[in-house]
C-alpha cells in the first residue's frame, strides 16, 4: 500500500504553503493572529478570504462551466490540512463556502447557479449556515422553524441558533419546515436560500466560552422569501441536509492542526526545565507527547480513507463520522495534555506577556469542549456508525 502522494499533489502543496506564508503575518504563530471577531481579525480575514478565491481555490474543484478548474479532490483535502496546520483565519466560513458551493452545484438549478457561484468563488460573498434551533441540533428532524407557502412566496417564522457568522453574512442557507403533515420525518422539511437583508430577520451575537463573538442566533418573523430560492424540490430539505452535514464532518484539518500542537510541545519540552530538568527529559511528558503523536497518525489515516472515499465517489456517511467522532475527541485529549505540559502558562490567553505558544492552546482548550457536540454530537456519530457502518438494526 503505497501512501505517498504524487509528484503534482506535493507541487500543490507546495503552492498552498507558499500562499500561505505570503498572506499571513509574520508573527501569525507567536501572537500576532488578531483576537477573533475584532474590526482587525475581520479585515484580515476578508482580504484572506478574498485572495483564495483569486487563486481559485474557493472554487478549484467545481465543474468548469461554473467557472470551476475540475481538479481533484484530492486536492482539496491537502488543501483542508494546510489551511488547519497554519491556523489559517476564518476556517468556520471556509467551511461554509464547501456547503453552499455543494448544496448548489448538486441541487440548485441554473438561475441559482448563475446568481450565487460567482460571489461564492471569489470571496465576496459571504453564508450563514441555519441548521441548528433551540429544540434541534443533531436531530435536524426536529426542525420547527415554519415556512408556510403564500402568494408568491414563502413566509419564514421562528428562531435559529449556532448560526455562526450570521451578523457578518449577506446569505443564509437552511432547511425549513414545509410540510408537517408528511407521512415521512424526511419528506417534511425544505431547502431555501434566504437573504439575509430580508425585512423580518433579527441577528443576536452570541459570546462563547472562548471569547469569541462569531455564534449568533437568528429571528425570523415573517420574513417573506421567494418561492425561487427553494433549492431542489420540495420535501427534499432532508436529503440536502444530510449531504452537507457528511462535508461538515469529515476534513482532513483533524489531524494537521494537533500535528501542529504536537511540535509546539516537543519544542517547549526541549527548550523548558521544572526544578533544573528539561521536561524532554520528564517520563510523564514524554509519554504524553507519544500517545498525542500515535493518535494524530491514526487520525490522519482516517482522513485519508474518508478523503480517498470521496475522490472515488463512495458514501462517506460512515466513514465521515469515524472521522469526526475520532478527530472531535483526540483534538479534546491533545488539548487536555497541552495544558497540562505546559502547566500554569497554560492559563494565560493570546496577548499576555508570558503566554507560550502564543496563548492559542488555551483558547483551544475552551473551543474544544463544544467541539464534540457542533456537527453532530459523538453519541449521533455512534448511531450511525453502528447502524449505517455495520448493519445494526435502529433502535
Amino acid at each position: 500500500m503505497d501512501f505517498r502522494f504524487t509528484e503534482d499533489q506535493n507541487r500543490f502543496r507546495q503552492e498552498v504553503k507558499d500562499f500561505l506564508n505570503h498572506q499571513l503575518p509574520p508573527d501569525w504563530f507567536t501572537g500576532g493572529a488578531p483576537e477573533e471577531e475584532t474590526d482587525e481579525w475581520w479585515t484580515l480575514s476578508r482580504k484572506f478570504l478574498k485572495a483564495m478565491g483569486q487563486k481559485g481555490y474557493l472554487s478549484f474543484t467545481w465543474p468548469k462551466a461554473y467557472g470551476g478548474q475540475e481538479r481533484p479532490l484530492w486536492e482539496d483535502a491537502i488543501l483542508g490540512e494546510e489551511l488547519a496546520y497554519w491556523r489559517a483565519p476564518a476556517m468556520d466560513y471556509w467551511y461554509r463556502w464547501k456547503m453552499i458551493s455543494a448544496l448548489l452545484l448538486h441541487f440548485g438549478n441554473d438561475e441559482q447557479k448563475k446568481q450565487h457561484l460567482p460571489g461564492i468563488a471569489s470571496g465576496d460573498v459571504y453564508w450563514c449556515q441555519g441548521f441548528s434551533e433551540p429544540g434541534a441540533g443533531s436531530d435536524l428532524g426536529a426542525v420547527q422553524v415554519r415556512a408556510v407557502e403564500k402568494d408568491d412566496c414563502y413566509v419564514v417564522n421562528g428562531q435559529k441558533i449556532w448560526t455562526t457568522g450570521a451578523h457578518r453574512s449577506h446569505w443564509c442557507f437552511a432547511p425549513l419546515l414545509t410540510d408537517p403533515d408528511a407521512p415521512k420525518r424526511s419528506r417534511m422539511l425544505s431547502m431555501f436560500l434566504i437573504d439575509m437583508k430580508t425585512p423580518g430577520i433579527t441577528v443576536n451575537r452570541l459570546e462563547s466560552i472562548e471569547g469569541a463573538a462569531h455564534l449568533c442566533e437568528a429571528f425570523f418573523d415573517d420574513v417573506r422569501v421567494p418561492k425561487e430560492n427553494l433549492v431542489g424540490v420540495r420535501g427534499g430539505g432532508w436529503l440536502a441536509a444530510m449531504a452537507l452535514v457528511n462535508i461538515e464532518r469529515s476534513g482532513t484539518g483533524f489531524a494537521s492542526l494537533p500535528e501542529r500542537i504536537l511540535k509546539e510541545l516537543a519544542a517547549f519540552a526541549r527548550e523548558n526545565r521544572y526544578n533544573g530538568v528539561p521536561l524532554s527529559q520528564n517520563p510523564l511528558v514524554r509519554h504524553k507527547l507519544a500517545q498525542m503523536a500515535i493518535e494524530i497518525e491514526v487520525c490522519r489515516m482516517l482522513a485519508y480513507r474518508t478523503a480517498w472515499v470521496q475522490a472515488t465517489g463512495q458514501d462517506v456517511t460512515s466513514v465521515g463520522a469515524i472521522i469526526k467522532l475520532f478527530g472531535s475527541e483526540m483534538m479534546q485529549r491533545v488539548s487536555n495534555a497541552g495544558l497540562e505540559i505546559l502547566g500554569l502558562y497554560g492559563e494565560l490567553l493570546p496577548g499576555s506577556r508570558w503566554a507560550k505558544l502564543g496563548g492559542l492552546l488555551t483558547r483551544d482548550y475552551m473551543w474544544n469542549i463544544s467541539i464534540t457536540i457542533a456537527g453532530g454530537t459523538s453519541e449521533v456519530q455512534r448511531i450511525i456508525i453502528s447502524t449505517m457502518g455495520l448493519g445494526l438494526p435502529r433502535m
